[in-house]
């Protein structure tokens, strides 16, 4: 007889749906307070309604935005829904329009979480699916960054996770579409091609790429041009589009931008800075090419979803750990994935627990860097020092440790393991 008080909760789909839903209330909870990283917070507000004031094909000539268009049209529509309530637009500092901004991440965190299940549902049972994308909707990393502090790296997640879906199911052009779309979303989209190229080369007809890399670029084309117009041909959107990313990425040209990564101890150093007689950025590049040519021959040796989920986990942290040029918030990218890891090798759970706790001291010390100013000046630098070498040391390590699965002598399982 059952020992029904010993038994195993089993998430079926009701109960997980649930708890998709207490975690859509939490975030909406936490979102009702006047907390947010107020730098971040008061540009999307100001874009959000100078996109409405200015209209979308003078918004770059009127602001100081450093974000591609993607996104721009989310925040013009939060702005002229916002106008239903202020016709005006004068009032920029209520609670409303902060709950507003911060809707579409908080909702991309659930769709996320659902996402996660549906991707893990064909190789896993019905329960660990639910358990992995639970486990993601309530991490309190991803809460912090979405419903208190505002940003909106949850909405590229949810590409991220639909890109990956897509290739799943043999969508290669739809997913090779959708990455084209996350390019200029946030140019850290990029991080995904690789991805799609390392995984897919050997599988797929040649027509396919060439479907992606014109149809990418009419999509594109068509995002870019009603913000640029045609003043200098039909090139236009693309070249304005190019010196927007370019002017971005060289504005950033620090070792580390508050990362705490491989580069944690230069931050804020230029990264035209030489060790060696080689400046920090190509020894970053360098680093990123031989991890990613490592990952292209393990991914052509095992050629299956456990195999996938690895690889894609350990590229986007990698993104993260190697290059100069990284912020904070990047790590975010490969969490998702790391959920989905799990269920390949459970001992992963570890890395991500990992990462979560080493993500939020990062994140942490970026919000009461800024957010904070004259709390954070009362702390010894020292204090702060020594935490940012522990923590990047943390991070090597448990980077290194999640490559390492890429070395096992025997192949992963494709039928994924029971937590």
């Amino acid at each position: 007889m059952t020992n029904i008080a010993k038994a195993p909760l089993e998430l079926d789909s009701h109960r997980f749906h649930l708890g998709l839903a207490i975690a859509l209330v939490f975030h909406l909870i936490l979102i009702s307070f006047p907390i947010a990283f107020w730098i971040d917070m008061n540009l999307f507000k100001a874009w959000s309604l100078d996109l409405v004031q200015q209209g979308i094909s003078h918004f770059y000539s009127y602001s100081n935005c450093d974000y591609p268009p993607a996104y721009l049209y989310i925040l013009w529509l939060i702005g002229k829904i916002y106008q239903l309530v202020d016709p005006t637009l004068s009032h920029r500092d209520g609670l409303l329009l902060m709950a507003m901004i911060k809707l579409p991440p908080i909702l991309a965190d659930i769709g996320a979480a659902w996402l996660i299940a549906q991707i893990l549902k064909p190789y896993t049972s019905l329960h660990n699916a639910h358990k992995l994308a639970l486990l993601y909707a309530f991490n309190p990393l991803m809460l912090f960054v979405s419903a208190l502090w505002g940003q909106v790296d949850g909405v590229m997640i949810l590409l991220m996770l639909g890109a990956f879906y897509l290739i799943q199911q043999n969508y290669l052009v739809r997913s090779g579409l959708l990455i084209a779309v996350m390019v200029i979303f946030k140019p850290q989209g990029l991080f995904l091609a690789p991805f799609l190229v390392l995984s897919q080369w050997f599988r797929q007809a040649w027509w396919k790429w060439v479907v992606i890399e014109i149809g990418g670029l009419a999509i594109i084309w068509l995002i870019v041009e009603p913000f640029y117009g045609l003043k200098d041909g039909l090139a236009t959107p693309f070249l304005s589009l190019y010196q927007r990313l370019q002017s971005t990425a060289d504005y950033y040209d620090f070792a580390s931008v508050n990362a705490f990564n491989i580069w944690g101890w230069a931050n804020w150093e230029r990264d035209y800075t030489k060790f060696l007689g080689i400046n920090y950025k190509v020894i970053g590049l360098a680093f990123l090419g031989i991890l990613m040519l490592w990952l292209g021959i393990f991914l052509y040796q095992q050629r299956h979803f456990g195999a996938q989920s690895l690889a894609i986990a350990t590229l986007l942290i990698g993104f993260f750990m190697l290059p100069t040029r990284m912020h904070e918030r990047y790590m975010l990218y490969g969490l998702a994935f790391l959920a989905i890891a799990i269920a390949v090798i459970p001992t992963i759970k570890w890395i991500y627990g990992g990462f979560t706790v080493t993500g939020a001291i990062n994140v942490g010390y970026v919000y009461l860097r800024y957010n904070h100013e004259a709390l954070f000046n009362t702390i010894p630098t020292m204090w702060f020092q020594s935490v940012i070498y522990t923590v990047s040391a943390l991070n090597v390590i448990l980077f290194v440790v999640l490559l390492s699965h890429t070395f096992r002598s025997q192949p992963l399982p494709n039928k994924l393991s029971a937590l």
